[in-house]
């Protein structure tokens, strides 16, 4: 039985979340076997493959083809999600999709009719929510321990700016960057948004303006409990990956901090000094290892997907929002 045997894994996209996917998949020995990679860039595939000592491929049909499966990670650029998406729903693999779901409404509306149409898992790489500390966070607040929450503040900012080919096809600062805090913010507060307003500013870098695009922006969400979000974006904190979080309660407040060693800090003459993450993979090493963790549990198991595809059409539908709201200077109702 498949739940008796480690679950055979491919990966579609090896770029930079795609091979720290392969790495995690080819270090789960007790749960997962990763079988092979596929990549477009044939150089780029056969480095990974040779490293681990697999087969690679240039597409995710011809790895389809010669191999099986019991599940993918698609981490392929956003405008491939559907395009990959339908594919393994008609091979009926189980996937789990790199964030965001699509870049748009009408992308994203395929990807879940697709799933939906072939009862296939699906499952969206939000590793956030399989951090220790969100989980804690989201424990808390599930058992009443901060009352009723009525305020949500995120702040994610990266220490530098991407490459301009990224920034050409990312989907703007809202759609790439801030889609994770949109998704975190959804989960802890368990409640839809109804309506958005946002600003969006080139402060630092004039390549982002070249592309409609900002490097630091904020958005206003307004939930349907009538409580209250602030998304903070940035790619100009030069200090080193700064994240937090926070949900305050009616009868006190939770916080998720970015220490890099936790409860350790030194003091100074300058004061309490804290060393930031040079960058998310760091800080998310160990949630991207629950996340695949949880995967092969899904597949092997069944249930509930950890997180569907509803729920990432539902962070980009906030995602675009913002976006629009931005752009506009105008408060955008989600219906």
């Amino acid at each position: 039985m498949l739940s008796m045997k480690r679950v055979r894994i491919g990966v579609w996209g090896v770029g930079r979340i795609g091979k720290l996917h392969a790495e995690n998949v080819a270090g789960s020995a007790r749960k997962a076997e990763l079988i092979a990679v596929a990549d477009p860039i044939k150089r780029v595939a056969l480095a990974v493959a040779r490293r681990f000592g697999i087969r690679a491929y240039e597409s995710p049909a011809q790895m389809l083809e010669k191999e099986s499966l019991d599940g993918v990670v698609i981490a392929s650029p956003t405008p491939l999600h559907t395009e990959h998406v339908v594919l393994a729903c008609e091979a009926h693999v189980p996937m789990l999709l790199e964030k965001p779901i699509a870049l748009s409404l009408k992308e994203a509306d395929k990807i879940v009719s697709a799933v939906k149409r072939s009862g296939v898992k699906c499952q969206l790489g939000f590793n956030r929510r399989f951090d220790p500390g969100y989980q804690k966070a989201k424990k808390m607040i599930v058992e009443g321990s901060i009352g009723k929450p009525l305020v949500v503040k995120t702040c994610a900012r990266d220490p530098k700016p991407l490459p301009d080919e990224y920034i050409r096809v990312s989907g703007g600062m809202f759609v790439d960057e801030c889609i994770h805090d949109i998704d975190i913010a959804l989960w802890l507060m368990n409640s839809r948004v109804r309506r958005v307003s946002a600003v969006g500013k080139t402060l630092v870098y004039p390549q982002f303006a070249k592309y409609g695009d900002y490097d630091n922006g904020v958005a206003i969400l307004e939930f349907e409990t009538g409580a209250l979000g602030i998304i903070e974006g940035s790619r100009t904190s030069r200090y080193g990956y700064d994240l937090r979080t926070e949900v305050l309660g009616s009868q006190g407040a939770v916080r998720i901090d970015n220490w890099k060693n936790d409860s350790t800090r030194l003091w100074s003459k300058r004061g309490m000094i804290d060393e930031p993450y040079p960058w998310f993979l760091g800080r998310f090493q160990e949630a991207y290892r629950r996340e695949l963790d949880a995967f092969y549990d899904y597949i092997s198991k069944g249930g509930k997907s950890p997180v569907s595809a509803e729920e990432g059409r539902a962070s980009l539908q906030v995602a675009l929002a913002a976006r629009e709201a931005a752009k506009t200077q105008e408060v955008v109702t989600i219906r």
